[in-house]
């Protein structure tokens, strides 16, 4: 018998490389996207902006007979800045796709699970909260994975964090665009906002590939006895360790890698 699975955030670069992977002969996908556009005959699409409470009331009446095997969140923005120059509007934008999109599917999708089916949701290695100037995605991040965790033990519903490093995917472009307008507002901090920018293109053409990231996830999506957090890349199996030591140890090395790296951009 087939398998339902259920992708949210379809347009994602990572989304599309794993649904490559998955084997559609085992598996109905289903799939949401923001501005939902036909991508295949064979996946049943609906649109669905996550921090739009009316797309999930609308997306539970259409799916309201569908039971899922598997369902695997996508969406994200990534926001950056330093702390002393955030706006609440930007921090707010953020933990709405984030942390509330989550939420909100949570609440109304995976009531639609099965009993021994798996919500999988895509994070990041900024979930560990050691990256200087990213703390809007590392805190959405961070919160989403304890929401998710709260979740599974109070349910009892297999819920899986995948924490990837950096891949190469046309996220960074978009995160790039959208933080050009929010990292000109300060005065402050001039260096190190423009390596942020360089960083993130340099991001988009040098990290994991996006095909190995999506055989990953298929990987993790057909395991039958899951791990909660899977951390993907060398650079996130780092970040990981940073959890077992002193915060001043990690915050020292982490001030003496980016002095560095500004020194090298002279």
């Amino acid at each position: 018998m087939q398998k339902n699975i259920l992708v949210i955030g379809i347009n994602s670069e990572l989304a599309l490389r794993t649904i490559e992977e998955i084997d559609c002969k085992k598996y109905q996908i289903f799939a949401t996207s923001k501005h939902a556009g036909l991508i295949n005959k064979d996946i049943k699409e609906f649109p669905l902006d996550v921090t739009n409470e009316h797309d999930f009331i609308n997306l539970k009446d259409k799916i309201k007979n569908t039971d899922f095997d598997v369902i695997i969140n996508f969406t994200g923005i990534a926001t950056a800045g330093a702390v002393e120059e955030l706006e609440e509007k930007e921090l707010e934008k953020q933990l709405d796709v984030n942390l509330f999109g989550l939420l909100r599917i949570i609440k109304h999708i995976c009531p639609r699970l099965k009993e021994n089916g798996k919500f999988i949701n895509i994070s990041s290695m900024a979930a560990y909260g050691i990256f200087p100037f990213l703390s809007p995605y590392s805190v959405s991040k961070s919160a989403g994975d304890i929401l998710l965790n709260t979740y599974s033990l109070e349910k009892n519903i297999k819920c899986i964090s995948i924490r990837p490093g950096v891949v190469a995917t046309k996220f960074w472009e978009s995160s790039i665009e959208r933080n050009k307008l929010i990292l000109s507002d300060g005065k402050n901090y001039q260096k190190e906002k423009a390596f942020l920018l360089k960083n993130a293109q340099k991001n988009s053409l040098h990290g994991l590939n996006s095909i190995y990231v999506g055989k990953k996830i298929a990987q993790i999506i057909e395991a039958k006895n899951n791990k909660s957090i899977y951390n993907i890349g060398l650079d996130a199996k780092i970040a990981k360790l940073t959890r077992f030591l002193p915060q001043n140890f990690v915050n020292f090395i982490v001030k003496r890698v980016l002095k560095y790296r500004l020194s090298k951009e002279k």
